[in-house]
């Protein structure tokens, strides 16, 4: 079984002829799902929410929850994605770090519109925790 790294140089033809293994394939499959539901769910979180508050379980709030689901669900299919090798824990949790600050960050400076206006303090807080743990984590994978 050969290993990414070591079909880099050749062409898609051999690749074809080693063949994928049961494992490599369902790897792709469930990234390429978590991808596509993490995309849908950080596009959708308002209709989500629209359903679930006709349910009686949603809550303004909740939008946000459900787009850091979404970024959390596209961090793990880009963590295991086959094609891009390395160390995949550390490429999850920095896309998703990543992603999690500048959402946040938006948010932060959007509630900032108005005059004398500031934002949540815990709004504050976990954009500031992300930032800090982004900053961790490309520290490490620059280390590598």
């Amino acid at each position: 079984m050969k290993t990414f790294q070591q079909t880099r140089g050749t062409s898609l033809g051999d690749v074809y002829r080693t063949g994928v293994t049961t494992p490599q394939l369902l790897r792709a499959i469930a990234a390429a799902v978590s991808v596509a539901a993490g995309f849908a769910l950080v596009l959708l979180a308002v209709a989500v929410n629209r359903f679930l508050a006709e349910q009686g379980l949603g809550s303004p709030g909740q939008v946000i929850a459900l787009r850091l689901l979404g970024i959390a669900l596209f961090a793990v299919g880009v963590s295991f994605w086959p094609a891009l090798g390395g160390k995949r824990i550390r490429r999850g949790l920095l896309f998703y770090s990543a992603l999690a600050t500048l959402y946040l960050a938006t948010l932060m400076l959007a509630t900032m519109v108005g005059i004398g206006t500031w934002p949540s303090p815990l709004l504050v807080i976990g954009a500031a925790g992300h930032g800090i743990a982004t900053c961790v984590f490309a520290w490490a994978w620059l280390r590598r």
